[in-house]
């Protein structure tokens, strides 16, 4: 999400007016989730996917006349029964697409910078967007709300119905459509994203750290050597620490439910003292690279230390999906593969 929307600031920055396709709602086996976008510029070219095929084929036909009429439209796609069957679409199920277009005057620019800034400081907010009446393809501007109640843009919203849209929307980290007496509107909430810590910048460590910022963890760094844990190894992750050593190196991180730990170091005995320290966090997950029998030798030490054998059964270890990987970007994919898994179940039990 958070690429998608750097590229709107940069376009409407450039002055270049946008039509956006954002699915409304999805049923059956559509191929992307409630939330995804593209973006069409008026050359024909696009940013994002939502979904291929003959969705996005008919949104970027549509974008032609947004851009004539600079009028925003909804439209459905119904990719199941004889019709879909005809034109070979498997996926089946229903979207409905919202074809926004977008001016790059400063009431966009505002409120779309005002949304990337939320989402780069992790700041918990939703951007409302307000949907016209059957019939009607004039649109109420758009604007963020925060978590506190508070709104910015053009026209904020009353009172009341921000209080009904929080209200509706507690605990949803997905979009959805709200309809009230007052008029229906799209919810974007955007959250602060998982961190991901990495403990280790080896060889494993690279591509791990590159693939995870690509699906929106942020990502911290840890080593202590200085030559490994630096920004020309590491140029996407968002923080970089070189610490004293690996013992008791987690004292000062913020880790809570919504981190995961990766234990990734270069050797059985930091491995240990981290696992140690790991399973003593509230982190959401912990996850340690490494065979099953350097597990369990891990695992027999830390028992007869008096670590809880419940504590260590939440660990995912050796730590990534079983795809036969062995190369360190391979096992990069594997671990990540894995993080983007346990992050949707989260998300999931969390709704």
């Amino acid at each position: 999400m958070k690429q998608l929307v750097e590229k709107i600031c940069e376009f409407l920055e450039k002055g270049e007016p946008l039509a956006v396709a954002t699915i409304l709602t999805r049923s059956g086996s559509a191929p992307r989730t409630a939330g995804t976008k593209m973006i069409i510029r008026s050359n024909g070219e696009i940013s994002g996917t939502i979904g291929g095929g003959l969705v996005e084929a008919r949104a970027q036909q549509t974008a032609a006349d947004i851009f004539a009429t600079r009028q925003s439209r909804r439209f459905a796609f119904d990719m199941t029964g004889a019709r879909a069957d005809t034109m070979d679409m498997i996926c089946g199920g229903k979207v409905e697409i919202l074809l926004e277009y977008i001016d790059a005057g400063e009431e966009n620019k505002t409120v779309f910078a005002a949304w990337l800034e939320a989402l780069n400081a992790g700041r918990e907010s939703m951007l409302i967007t307000p949907l016209p009446e059957e019939g009607c393809n004039h649109f109420a501007s758009r604007c963020l709300l925060y978590a506190d109640a508070t709104c910015f843009g053009p026209a904020p919203l009353p009172q009341e119905i921000r209080q009904e849209l929080l209200s509706a929307t507690r605990n949803s980290r997905y979009p959805t459509l709200i309809e009230f007496s007052q008029g229906v509107f799209f919810v974007e909430p955007s959250h602060a994203p998982a961190t991901l810590f990495l403990f280790g910048a080896g060889h494993v460590s690279r591509p791990t750290a590159l693939l995870a910022s690509m699906v929106g963890f942020n990502t911290v760094v840890l080593d202590d050597r200085a030559q490994f844990a630096n920004r020309q190894r590491f140029p996407k992750a968002d923080d970089i620490r070189v610490v004293p050593s690996f013992d008791d190196c987690m004292a000062g991180l913020d880790i809570d439910s919504s981190s995961y730990l990766v234990i990734i170091s270069r050797g059985h005995r930091h491995d240990q003292s981290l696992l140690r320290q790991a399973v003593q966090t509230g982190a959401g997950y912990i996850g340690m690279i490494g065979s099953r029998g350097k597990r369990d030798k891990i695992y027999a030490n830390l028992l007869s230390d008096g670590v809880p054998g419940e504590t260590l059964e939440k660990v995912y270890a050796p730590v990534g999906m079983a795809i036969k990987a062995d190369t360190p970007e391979e096992i990069a994919v594997s671990i990540v593969g894995e993080l983007i898994r346990v992050r949707a179940e989260l998300h999931n039990n969390e709704a």
